[in-house]
Formats: C-alpha cells, sequence, structure tokens
C-alpha cells in the first residue's frame, strides 16, 4: 500500500469514528453495533472495530450486560478543557438568565463551523411549546435564523460554496431549498442586520436572529429568539418588540466577552480572535465598570 493510499484510510476511518461518537445525545446516550451500521450506512465489522478502539481509548465505554456502548470518561476530560479555555457558552448562557423575565420562549447562542451551525449555549423558556437542543448540536444554515444570519454576513465566494457543497435539505414544508430564493433571503439579511425563520425548521416554531457583533471581522456568533408561530400572526408579540431586545441581548454578549478577556488575560482568547469583540454603538467601557 503506499503512502497516500495508507493516509486516505486512515483519514477516512478517523472521519467514521467521528461520526460514531457525534450519534450519541440526551435523547440517545446508548448504542448497539448494528444499530449504529444502519443509522450511519457502515458495515457492522467497521463499526465494531471503531468502537472497539474507541473503548480501549477510554472514548466509549460498554455495558456488560445490554452489550450497549456509550460515551467514555475521556470525552469528559476534552469538554472540561473546551469549556475551561472558550468560556462563550458560560458567559452566554450568564446574559440569557439576565432576560428570563423579559422574553419567556427560548434562547439560543450559536457559531458557524464549515457548512453548519453549532449551537454552543440555550436558555430555555417558561412557555409549553419549545425546542430542546443541546449544546454541541449542529443543524443546517439555510432552515433557522441563527444559521442564516451567520451564512449572510461570510464572503459570496463562501456561500456559493456552501450551496454547491450539497442541496439544501428540506426540513419542513416551509424551507427554502431553492438557492436563488436563499440568495435573496441573504441579501435581505444583510441590508436589515437580522434573519427570521417562519417555520422552516420546525413548522410550529418561528426566530429571530441577529449576530453577535463583532469588530472588523465576518460575524461568527449569533444569537436567536424562538417562539411560537402562532403568536405572530396574533400579533401577541411582534417584530418591533423582539428585534430590540435580541439586539440588547447580542450587544451584552459581545460586551462581557471583551470585559472578560481584559480582567482574565490568561484565558487564549486571541486564539479565536474574541479580542476584536466590540460594538459600534455599545459602550464597552460604561458596560464594565456596572460589573
Amino acid at each position: 500500500m503506499s503512502k497516500k493510499s495508507y493516509e486516505q484510510q486512515h483519514n477516512q476511518s478517523l472521519a467514521k469514528a467521528l461520526e460514531i461518537l457525534n450519534m450519541f445525545s440526551d435523547q440517545k446516550p446508548e448504542w448497539g453495533i448494528r444499530e449504529l451500521g444502519r443509522e450511519l450506512g457502515i458495515n457492522p465489522t467497521t463499526i465494531f472495530r471503531l468502537v472497539r478502539t474507541m473503548v480501549d481509548a477510554g472514548y466509549m465505554e460498554q455495558d456488560p450486560e445490554k452489550q450497549y456502548y456509550s460515551l467514555g470518561p475521556r470525552v469528559l476530560k476534552l469538554a472540561e478543557v473546551y469549556q475551561r479555555y472558550n468560556p462563550l457558552p458560560l458567559i452566554a448562557k450568564k446574559v440569557f438568565e439576565n432576560y428570563a423575565d423579559r422574553f419567556e420562549h427560548s434562547i439560543y447562542f450559536g457559531c458557524l463551523n464549515n457548512y453548519e451551525l453549532i449551537y454552543l449555549a440555550f436558555q430555555n423558556g417558561r412557555a409549553p411549546l419549545r425546542v430542546m437542543i443541546e449544546p454541541g448540536a449542529s443543524t443546517s444554515l439555510h432552515s433557522t435564523a441563527l444559521g442564516k444570519v451567520l451564512l449572510a454576513f461570510q464572503k459570496d465566494e463562501f456561500i456559493a460554496e456552501f450551496l454547491k457543497a450539497r442541496p439544501l435539505k428540506k426540513s419542513s414544508p416551509r424551507t427554502i431549498v431553492d438557492p436563488q430564493e436563499l440568495w435573496e433571503q441573504i441579501r435581505e439579511i444583510r441590508r436589515n442586520n437580522y434573519a427570521i425563520n417562519d417555520g422552516e425548521q420546525y413548522p410550529d416554531i418561528g426566530s429571530l436572529g441577529v449576530p453577535v457583533p463583532e469588530k472588523d471581522r465576518l460575524n461568527r456568533f449569533a444569537i436567536s429568539l424562538a417562539y411560537p408561530r402562532h403568536l405572530i400572526t396574533e400579533k401577541r408579540i411582534t417584530l418591533k418588540e423582539l428585534l430590540p431586545l435580541a439586539q440588547e441581548i447580542a450587544r451584552e454578549i459581545a460586551a462581557r466577552i471583551n470585559w472578560t478577556r481584559v480582567e482574565n488575560p490568561g484565558l487564549k482568547y486571541a486564539d479565536i480572535g474574541l479580542n476584536r469583540f466590540i460594538s459600534s454603538d455599545f459602550d464597552i467601557q460604561n458596560e464594565s465598570n456596572h460589573e
């Protein structure tokens, strides 16, 4: 086997192992070998070999009675390192808590990762209709307000590559799957500086997304306010009310990120560019003085 073929084979194995790890969630914390094979479309023999390798390394463990596999303790170590050196989710969560009395529905904070939206933090609302999303979960960029506002403020070349990479998946009857229609929405989002999801991911849920302001950089983080769609049609909540609130939350997250970096210079924010966070219409110094 040539060196190139050897490297390609190992890269494919790594990709498959990561796919397996990504299958675990609160809703499905345990998997069987054949189950994983059916879900991922991978031969069970290959699944077994990869799973056993991860068990030996501590990233997965097996229940000896049920013969099912779950995540292992080494994953916890990685999660702790991530949280220690990237406190963004905790910062966003604390900001969300401050707004619980002003918005009774769910708030989400996420980032762009290649061609997907990754949820970093959320605050569940008090209202009965809500969507439970775990931190670390991913979804399509084109079917959520959070994803669309992140996509819109990337370079045109990135958006064109995103549209070429894979067909736009239909998550609900209202999902936009026509690239030209999505481009029209992107231009509108850029003009308005916010995005709307009108039941495009879940038919009964709407949302409003705004970028977290970042000076002189493409937006990599955003927040969204989610709500039952019928509240809009019944005019019990309005965009006029939601937009200033969403922008206020986004500005406060940006301000707290900048404040935390200044007060804790040991945190390695430079690696992800957080020292560039600032809002053009928000006084960071004043916010710091109030902390």
